[in-house]
């Protein structure tokens, strides 16, 4: 029983960092998900662009800092990891809608 407790720790550990990264994934999708939207409607949209390109990418490189100065190259590794998940399941979800849409189409 005893033996399992590290094993169990690490696991925990790691997806935490997992975890982290799926956030910092997460929010930088939703960020780039309004700044779209709200392009239509921006009287400068090359401006809302950069501005958005760099808040997020401040937050996401902020929070990969924190991780890797506090818990090492190994959460960095885990969390990049979590980092892609949501992209690779958004891309999935927006090839599926255009597939269907397709299909509907006479």
């Amino acid at each position: 029983m005893t033996e399992s407790l590290p094993q169990l720790s690490v696991l925990i550990t790691y997806g935490s960092f997992f975890g982290c990264g799926l956030v910092l994934g997460c929010a930088f999708l939703w960020g780039l998900w309004l700044t779209v939207n709200r392009l239509p409607g921006a009287r400068h949209p090359a401006m809302l662009m950069l501005t958005s390109l760099f808040l997020r990418l401040g937050l996401t490189l902020a929070g990969f800092y924190a991780l890797t100065l506090y818990s090492g190259p190994g959460a960095l590794l885990t969390a990049a990891a979590g980092f892609t998940l949501p992209r690779l399941v958004a891309a999935r979800r927006i090839r599926d809608l255009n597939a269907r849409r397709e299909v509907a189409q006479p």
